[in-house]
């Protein structure tokens, strides 16, 4: 959710036409150890020895480095292009609780008008994740309304547009072109761009996978946990309603099991015909990121047609292998066994501890630089982690470009221009939504 509040943030700031700061909780008053949420990497930490009377006995002391960055900062580096270059403004009458305090005002977005320690006024809009999502409820509608325009235009050069990209951005009207431009542009800018630390040890995360990352492959992600609890339960009841089971209170479980996620690859053309009629086997490497590992791999060895153990055959078609994320199965979310903390007889990942958060922040973001980069998606829309996905599966499509000047064959003049062909202004990698709401998407929401 932290991550689709920032794309929020970025989304409203660069409309808005102003600079985006992030405040960070200083030291003391952040609630977690090592200062951030998103844990410790070896990076943060600073030694220092403590003399005693005999340098035999002298003793190592970490403790996290007084400039290392806190909080979501300590995940994302966030652009200069985003930042403007400002710092934080107003530090000499301003503090965090004053920041904080802003941002749980009764307005969606507080704004104040207030002085830089060089004298200079700024005129500051303050807003937290929570207000920012009442905000972004009420004004998304209006944000795409008024195409062409300067304004448009404007919004779309501060998400990196050049002049041509900006023009056509002004002239789109659809609402869900709008939205998805919006994310190529973003996308296109780099603007989720993570700390060396985090890029680094991802990297070295993803060296010990199976999964032949030179190779293509499809990924499938498969969420329960607490979601099930309240979000999820709707689309559970609806999904076995369908399969004929109408108790509500005996469904056969309390999931959408696993093999509707396989059926998203039954599709008319799903399976390739040679020059005889004879179906082609098509063999697919497949990741799966869930925070149920146990069950989904019970299924798995519940499926017919098995090669190997980790390779069936699906529908005479499809040769699927799957791969997991190698580490533990017991805890795959940041804070725990989900948005609501840890349960009780989790010590052994860490707990709550600063390595223990890293440990889980470096699991997950490699989940998502996987799942982001499939050849196919199979996923939900009900889950934070499933809209950033989306969010960052979003690209521009390149320009159909024509330079006849001269009279085509028809005896028509064709003018000088770069064309897009309609529909073909982005472009979704392969993205196929199991459940969740399928209406158009904004960006992080």
């Amino acid at each position: 959710s932290q991550i689709n509040n920032y794309i929020l943030g970025v989304t409203t700031s660069t409309y808005l036409d102003r600079a985006m700061v992030l405040v960070e909780p200083p030291m003391d008053m952040n609630t977690y150890a090592g200062g951030s949420q998103f844990g410790c990497p070896i990076d943060a930490f600073r030694e220092t020895m403590t003399q005693t009377s005999s340098l035999r006995h002298q003793q190592a002391n970490w403790n996290v480095a007084s400039d290392f960055p806190l909080g979501f900062s300590r995940l994302v580096d966030h652009p200069s292009w985003l930042s403007h270059g400002c710092e934080v403004p107003c530090s000499g009458t301003h503090s965090y609780k004053d920041w904080r305090r802003l941002s749980k005002g009764t307005e969606d977005l507080s704004e104040i008008t207030c002085t830089n320690p060089d004298g200079t006024e700024v005129n500051v809009m303050v807003s937290g994740g929570s207000r920012l999502r009442i905000h972004f409820r009420k004004y998304e509608s209006s944000m795409t309304l008024g195409h062409p325009s300067l304004a448009a235009e404007k919004w779309a050069t501060n998400l990196g547009a050049t002049p041509g990209e900006a023009e056509i951005f002004s002239n789109l009207r659809d609402k869900r072109e709008i939205w998805d431009y919006v994310l190529g542009l973003m996308n296109k800018a780099g603007f989720l761009r993570f700390r060396p630390w985090i890029a680094r040890d991802v990297e070295l995360f993803l060296k010990s996978f199976e999964l032949p990352m030179g190779k293509s492959y499809d990924a499938i992600h498969v969420r329960r946990g607490d979601k099930l609890i309240k979000e999820a339960r709707r689309y559970v009841v609806k999904y076995w309603r369908r399969q004929g089971h109408t108790d509500e209170d005996h469904l056969p479980t309390n999931y959408v099991p696993f093999t509707a996620y396989l059926s998203k690859w039954d599709e008319p053309d799903a399976c390739p015909v040679d020059d005889n009629g004879e179906v082609q086997v098509v063999k697919r490497n497949v990741y799966v990121a869930t925070d149920d590992p146990v069950v989904v791999r019970e299924e798995i060895a519940a499926l017919p047609n098995h090669i190997s153990p980790n390779t069936i055959l699906w529908n005479d078609c499809h040769e699927l292998t799957f791969y997991f994320n190698p580490t533990d199965d017991s805890a795959f979310h940041l804070n725990g066994n989900g948005e609501g903390g840890f349960e009780e007889g989790h010590e052994v990942e860490g707990g709550d501890s600063c390595f223990g958060r890293y440990h889980r922040n470096i699991a997950s973001i490699a989940d998502m630089m996987i799942l982001s980069k499939a050849r196919t998606f199979i996923g939900d829309y009900n889950s934070n982690w499933g809209t950033v996905i989306r969010t960052m599966r979003v690209r521009l499509s390149e320009p159909v470009s024509r330079h006849d000047s001269a009279t085509d064959g028809d005896g028509s003049i064709a003018r000088e221009r770069n064309m897009h062909r309609v529909g073909s202004f982005t472009r979704t990698l392969d993205t196929r939504v199991l459940w969740g709401a399928k209406r158009v998407r904004a960006p992080g929401y």
